[in-house]
């Protein structure tokens, strides 16, 4: 077999170009928008506003009532009677169930006969020392005359002295008696389930007939008229918190509505865990929209720039560090092109609803109301690199997205 060679001079032209060629397939492609010679990279451009922009804090908590109470039976029997169920409107005393009253009641019936013995037993003993008063009267008249021995008249003292203890007692087992009675009655009002407040049934946990042991939970019933939510605050956040803060809540079944609120409670202790506190929103719920159990978006705002400077949010590029964007520098539709600056910027966190801006404050570089991004084609730029925009490029010139 004959090996045929390749003359020199034949590889030598190719070369070059060659090399030329797989140079400029390899590198960074950002790095080649400012290298001279190459064809600028097609953007799209923006400006910068300037408006008012509020600064806030956001949390997630779930919702519940404010006032919320489980009502357990106070003591045992049968429920004999149910006034309500799961759902139902109830007012503060209202009574929602009955407990067999039986016994209680008879309880009360004997406390109140023996209060009424005591009491009669009183008047008994008022007018045995009313007489005895009247005999020891008569007795001092006639010890005085000599008429009466000093053994007699010590016996007459000695009676109304006696009925004196005597209605003293009877006095004192009327209270006891009296005190018996109320603790009959306590007994028999617990045999009664009643609202403690407004409000609704969240659930009924027993029903007509079945038996309530002392503890076991009956109802629970919430008033809806005032919403909270509790959440964690990191310590960065916490600085900008305080108490009587208006704060807004929305929940995405109830989509483009906000709460208006306030921060009830924030705590002075930090969780050394997780180093956070714990704060709590309070909002009206006037119209009972906010169920317990929802899970709600809270947002806190603390600070109002009336100047910020506002930026499309696709102008934003981000890293794990840091955050950035770029600047056009030059007249739109010059020969040449313009030329992206890179500015390190920090975006804040806006407290209206998301919109395509975002306020930001610049870190490194310069940036004012009125400048152009670069929002579209700046993912490969790098600072210096010249641009054009979609509208200069001239009739035949390759685009840099080929």
């Amino acid at each position: 077999m004959t090996i045929r060679r390749i003359s020199t001079r034949v590889i030598a032209p190719l070369a070059l170009p060659l090399a030329l060629l797989l140079a400029g397939c390899g590198g960074d492609s950002a790095a080649a928008n400012a290298r001279p010679g190459r064809p600028p990279a097609v953007v799209g451009l923006a400006p910068v506003q300037q408006g008012s922009f509020d600064a806030a804090v956001r949390f997630v908590g779930r919702l519940e009532a404010k006032s919320s109470a489980e009502l357990t039976a106070r003591t045992d029997g049968p429920i004999t009677a149910v006034y309500a169920g799961s759902g139902d409107t109830v007012r503060r005393g209202q009574l929602l169930a009955q407990i067999d009253p039986a016994e209680a009641q008879q309880q009360v019936n004997q406390a109140q006969a023996a209060l009424r013995m005591s009491e009669a037993t009183v008047k008994q003993r008022i007018s045995s020392l009313e007489l005895a008063r009247s005999n020891a009267s008569r007795s001092q008249k006639l010890f005085s005359e000599n008429l009466l021995s000093q053994s007699d008249y010590d016996i007459v003292q000695g009676e109304l002295s006696t009925a004196a203890s005597q209605v003293e007692l009877a006095r004192a087992q009327v209270e006891q008696a009296r005190a018996s009675l109320n603790s009959a009655r306590l007994q028999l009002e617990q045999t009664r389930v009643v609202a403690p407040f407004d409000g609704h049934v969240g659930t009924r946990h027993l029903d007509l007939g079945a038996r309530a042991t002392s503890n076991t939970p009956v109802f629970t019933v919430v008033d809806l008229s005032t919403i909270r939510t509790k959440f964690a605050v990191p310590a960065r956040d916490a600085v900008h918190i305080r108490q009587s803060q208006p704060a807004t809540i929305t929940v995405d079944v109830i989509p483009g509505r906000e709460f208006t609120g306030t921060v009830s409670r924030i705590s002075s202790v930090f969780d050394p865990r997780t180093n956070t506190v714990e704060a709590e929103v309070e909002v009206n719920n006037a119209d009972e929209a906010l169920k317990p159990g929802m899970f709600g978006s809270v947002r806190i705002s603390y600070k109002t720039n009336p100047t910020a400077l506002l930026v499309p949010t696709a102008a934003i590029q981000r890293s794990a560090e840091e955050q950035w964007i770029f600047v056009a520098e030059g007249a739109a539709g010059e020969e040449k092109g313009l030329v992206a600056r890179r500015v390190s910027l920090r975006v804040l966190e806006s407290a209206g609803t998301e919109t395509a801006q975002v306020a930001v404050e610049p870190l490194e570089g310069s940036l004012a109301a009125g400048a152009n991004v670069i929002v579209l084609g700046q993912e490969k730029l790098s600072d210096g690199a010249t641009v054009v925009t979609a509208s200069s490029e001239r009739p035949g010139r390759p685009k840099a997205a080929r």
